[in-house]
């Protein structure tokens, strides 16, 4: 199974393609379902007690989907999502008629702590039929999910951006350094996030000696405050004199990162 995945940037929106069975014996596969998940970066800022989360059904057949809200952390370079009822979605399942969109609601029952930025993850799950029948080539039923990040601000914070400073609102930015990871005969690229807001990374690359590799044309990953996230390096980069170079959230520009 696979899930395809198409961003239209302008519209800072996903299609996510439900696919059964697409294997590379199986070329005929057909997507069972197509929703539209928009915005794909939700933000609940100090003076909002929620933001909307819209889906809409693209497919050709009904769909529900079960909405849940947890919190997001990293550790071990690796994330971690833990129960929490602080956040929640509402309504928790939407049955959406093809064509139709549904507004999930994203509602803080708690603010945040003052001046500080929280993670979570919207897990999006496509919720299987009854009478769902299994892929008779495969024999198993296929099963949606996507992951939407939420960041949720407390009063007196908000997010960094290129427009015009909010009066009282002290824009949170992360800091950002990396290094080279040696760990059983492989190297990790390891960044970490000394800043009190998280790094969304895309467009990475390596310079060396004039040569530029590229990590991720598109999202690489994302680093939350106080996290180490690593990912590998490839065999043709060598160790010394790396440069590193990212677009970092909402910045327009690609931003220099500097080693520990």
């Amino acid at each position: 199974m696979d899930v395809r995945q198409a961003a239209k940037r302008g519209g800072r929106a996903l299609v996510v393609f439900g696919l059964l069975g697409l294997l590379a014996g199986i070329p005929e596969a057909r997507a069972a379902s197509s929703i539209l998940i928009w915005p794909i970066n939700p933000v609940i800022e100090a003076d909002q007690k929620a933001t909307a989360l819209w889906l809409e059904n693209r497919g050709q057949a009904p769909v529900s989907m079960q909405v849940r809200v947890m919190a997001w952390s990293q550790t071990d370079y690796d994330d971690q999502l833990t129960p929490q009822k602080t956040v929640v979605g509402s309504p928790p399942v939407a049955n959406i008629a093809p064509g139709k969109r549904q507004l999930i609601r994203l509602i803080g029952l708690q603010p945040a702590p003052a001046g500080t930025e929280q993670a979570y993850r919207v897990l999006v799950d496509e919720m299987l039929q009854p009478d769902a029948e299994p892929d008779v080539r495969l024999g198993v039923k296929f099963q949606m999910r996507y992951s939407v990040p939420l960041f949720v601000f407390g009063s007196g914070a908000g997010p960094a951006s290129a427009d015009k400073p909010r009066v009282g609102i002290q824009p949170l930015e992360p800091r950002l350094s990396f290094t080279v990871q040696r760990e059983g005969g492989r190297r990790f690229l390891l960044l970490h996030n000394q800043g009190p807001a998280h790094a969304r990374l895309s467009e990475v690359s390596l310079s060396q000696g004039g040569r530029t590799t590229t990590l991720a044309e598109g999202l690489l990953g994302y680093v939350l405050p106080g996290a180490r996230m690593r990912w590998e390096l490839p065999a043709s980069v060598a160790d010394n004199d790396l440069g590193l170079q990212a677009r970092i959230n909402e910045r327009r520009e690609l931003q220099p990162i500097p080693g520990l």
